[in-house]
């Protein structure tokens, strides 16, 4: 996230969301006692798309396919992402 320049208050606020993060199980009207999550982000968590996002940013400017390319108007692809889709443009030997 800093590689991003995301503001120090908002990366700290971030990891305060998945750090120490307890639950409890409600079955009808009792509720169970309250035990950590074991796990970062939970099923659903808002979070999740945005680091995802993130981290796959980081990946996709870290690859360098220079071989094979495609023209798309004035623009030479060799990799497409759209949310959790990658299309990787190359030639096969």
């Amino acid at each position: 996230m800093k590689e991003f320049k995301i503001a120090t208050k908002l990366i700290n606020m971030c990891k305060t969301c998945v750090q120490k993060t307890r639950s409890a199980v409600r079955i009808e009207r009792t509720w169970s006692y309250f035990f950590e999550n074991k796990t970062d982000l939970k099923q659903g968590d808002p979070l999740s798309p945005i680091l995802f996002n993130l981290a796959l940013q980081k990946v996709i400017q870290s690859i360098k396919m220079v071989l094979s390319s495609i023209k798309i108007g004035k623009e030479q692809l060799n990799i497409l992402a759209y949310a959790d889709d990658i299309a990787l443009i190359g030639k096969m030997k």
